[in-house]
């Protein structure tokens, strides 16, 4: 159980990069369904994959920080 705070100290720490990613790459990435491919409107498609790629980013730029405190937090809750 020691583990635990490092184990989540090292995915926050691996996540930022991951973030970066998703961020740059994001407006290329359709993970659940192909909403994308049905609107014929170029510039209506390509706005809509922006809006979508910064909330993915903002989505995923919370886990580092999510997984830095839990670690903090369980490193201070563990007795030893």
């Amino acid at each position: 159980m020691k583990m635990l705070p490092q184990i989540l100290f090292w995915l926050g720490l691996l996540s930022v990069p991951f973030a970066w990613l998703v961020w740059y790459f994001g407006s290329d990435l359709e993970i659940i369904r192909p909403v994308f491919v049905n609107i014929s409107d170029p510039a209506l498609r390509a706005a809509l994959q922006e809006a979508h790629a910064e909330r993915l980013g903002i989505w995923v730029a919370i886990w580092p920080v999510s997984f830095l405190v839990l670690s903090q937090i369980l490193e201070k809750k563990m007795p030893g």
